[in-house]
C-alpha cells in the first residue's frame, strides 16, 4: 500500500507538469481536461464547458494548494529538480490567476473565460467556493515560494471568507453537471460543506502560524458546531445515533427536502478526516485538550458508523446521497475522491485515537482497496464516478476537469505522514 501511494503521487503529479509544460504558453493555468478513462484531451468537438475557454477557480485554487504541497513532498524524498518544476509551474499559475483576480475586485467566479468574464451567470455573495479554494492555494504556494505578499492575500481572503461561513452569508458558487447531484443555492438552506472545507485550510495555518490563536479558535468553533449540529447524538431521537445531518435550516434543525432527511456520506467522512487534522496538530502543539478529549468520544464512532452505511461492499464505493429516514441510498453512484478522503480520515483518527485503531484503519483498508481496484485508471488518475454496480458512467460528481492531485494525492500525503504512528 505504501509504494502505491507513492506511485499515485509521483505519477499522476507528472502528468500534470507535462501538460501544463507542454501548453502553457496557450493555457498557463493547471491542465486537467482530458477523459481519464482514454487519456485523450477533450478537444475541439467536447462541450464548451470542458474547453480550454472555461478555467474552474476551484480547480485552479485546489491545484495550487496540490502543486505547493506536491514541492514539498518532492523536497523531503530527495527530487530537487522536480520541486523546482513544481514551484515554477505554480508560480505561473498564480501569477495569471491574480491578474485575473484583479479584474473582480479580489474574488473570481466559479468559471471564467480566459479573459476573465465569467463563463456562467454568477449570483452576487460575501464568500463562496472560489473564494474558499483559492485563499488556500494562494497562501500555500506564497508559502512554498517564499512570496509574502501571497501569503498575506491568501490569509486575508481565507480570514474574510471564514468570518461569512460564521454569519451565514457564505453561499454555495458550484453549478451542477450532474441532474441527480442538486448543489445550487437554496436560501435558508445551510449545508456542512464551508466549515468542513474550511478545516483543511485552518490545518494548513494551525502548522504555519501556530503563535496565531485565531486559528485554533477557529477549529474549536467549527469541529464543535458540526459535531453539536449535524452529528446526531441524541438530539434527534428518529434518526441513529451518530447519523450525520448534511444540511440544516435557518433555526438549527436538519433540513428536509421534502420527506427525505439527506446525508452525503463521503462529506460526513472527509469531514471526520480535517477534523482529525486540525486536532492532530493541535494536539502537537498541546492545545486545545478539552477539544481533543470530546471529539475523541465522538469521530472514531461517527467514522464507523457513517463508513457502515454509505459503503457499497459489492462495487466498491461510498454512494453519493443516502436518506437518513428510510435508511436507502438516494443517490446510488459512487464518486472517486471519496475513497481517498475516507482513508485519509481512518489512519489520522487511528493516529488520534490508537485505542480504536483496528476499526479504523479496517475501514480506511477497505476504502483505499475499492479505489485502487474499482477507480484508478492510469497515470495515477481515478475514474470520476462507478455506478451501484460498479460500472464507469460518464456522469460528473463536481467538476469535468479532472482531480489536480488534492482529494487524491493530499489525503494519501496525510496517510504516508501517519505509516509510523498508526502502524498501518
Amino acid at each position: 500500500m505504501k509504494q502505491s501511494i507513492r506511485d499515485i503521487i509521483r505519477s499522476s503529479i507528472l502528468l500534470i507538469l507535462e501538460r501544463f509544460e507542454r501548453e502553457n504558453e496557450v493555457y498557463p493555468f493547471v491542465n486537467t481536461k482530458f477523459d481519464i478513462v482514454t487519456g485523450q484531451d477533450f478537444g475541439n468537438k467536447a462541450e464548451a464547458f470542458k474547453g480550454h475557454d472555461c478555467i474552474y477557480s476551484w480547480i485552479q485554487g485546489r491545484g495550487l494548494e496540490s502543486l505547493a504541497k506536491h514541492a514539498e513532498y518532492m523536497d523531503i524524498h530527495q527530487e530537487p529538480a522536480l520541486a523546482e518544476r513544481l514551484r515554477r509551474m505554480m508560480a505561473i499559475v498564480a501569477g495569471k490567476m491574480e491578474q485575473l483576480r484583479a479584474l473582480h475586485a479580489g474574488r473570481l467566479p466559479f468559471a471564467m473565460h480566459q479573459d476573465g468574464t465569467p463563463f456562467f451567470p454568477q449570483e452576487k455573495s460575501d464568500a463562496n467556493y472560489s473564494d474558499l479554494f483559492y485563499s488556500k492555494g494562494l497562501f500555500a504556494t506564497g508559502r512554498v515560494l517564499g512570496k509574502e505578499e501571497w501569503m498575506r492575500k491568501g490569509r486575508a481572503l481565507f480570514l474574510s471568507t471564514l468570518d461569512a461561513i460564521r454569519r451565514g452569508d457564505f453561499r454555495t458558487d458550484q453549478k451542477s453537471f450532474d441532474p441527480k447531484n442538486q448543489v445550487a443555492f437554496v436560501s435558508g438552506k445551510y449545508p456542512q460543506g464551508p466549515r468542513m472545507i474550511a478545516l483543511g485550510g485552518i490545518a494548513d495555518f494551525l502548522f504555519a502560524e501556530p503563535e496565531e490563536p485565531i486559528w485554533a479558535e477557529f477549529a474549536e468553533e467549527f469541529i464543535r458546531f458540526i459535531l453539536a449540529h449535524h452529528v446526531n447524538q441524541g438530539t434527534t431521537p428518529e434518526l441513529q445515533p451518530y447519523d450525520f445531518i448534511e444540511s440544516l435550516d435557518a433555526e438549527g434543525h436538519p433540513w428536509k427536502d421534502g420527506e427525505i432527511l439527506f446525508c452525503d456520506p463521503g462529506h460526513a467522512l472527509e469531514f471526520t478526516g480535517l477534523a482529525a487534522k486540525c486536532l492532530l496538530i493541535l494536539k502537537r502543539q498541546e492545545r486545545q485538550s478539552a477539544l481533543i478529549q470530546e471529539a475523541l468520544h465522538a469521530l472514531p464512532p461517527l467514522f464507523c458508523h457513517v463508513f457502515d452505511y454509505g459503503f457499497n461492499p459489492t462495487a466498491g464505493g461510498i454512494v453519493k446521497g443516502f436518506d437518513l429516514m428510510t435508511r436507502c441510498p438516494t443517490n446510488s453512484d459512487m464518486p472517486w475522491w471519496s475513497l481517498p478522503e475516507t482513508t485519509r480520515a481512518g489512519f489520522l483518527l487511528a493516529a488520534l485515537s490508537p485505542i480504536e485503531q483496528l476499526p479504523l484503519t479496517q475501514r480506511a483498508e477497505r476504502a483505499f482497496g475499492a479505489f485502487a481496484k474499482g477507480f484508478l485508471q492510469m497515470n495515477g488518475f481515478a475514474c470520476q464516478t462507478r455506478d451501484a454496480n460498479g460500472h464507469i458512467v460518464n456522469v460528473i460528481p463536481a467538476l469535468p476537469d479532472a482531480d489536480p492531485g488534492y482529494h487524491t494525492n493530499l489525503s494519501l500525503m496525510d496517510v504516508e505522514s501517519t505509516w509510523g504512528i498508526s502502524n498501518c
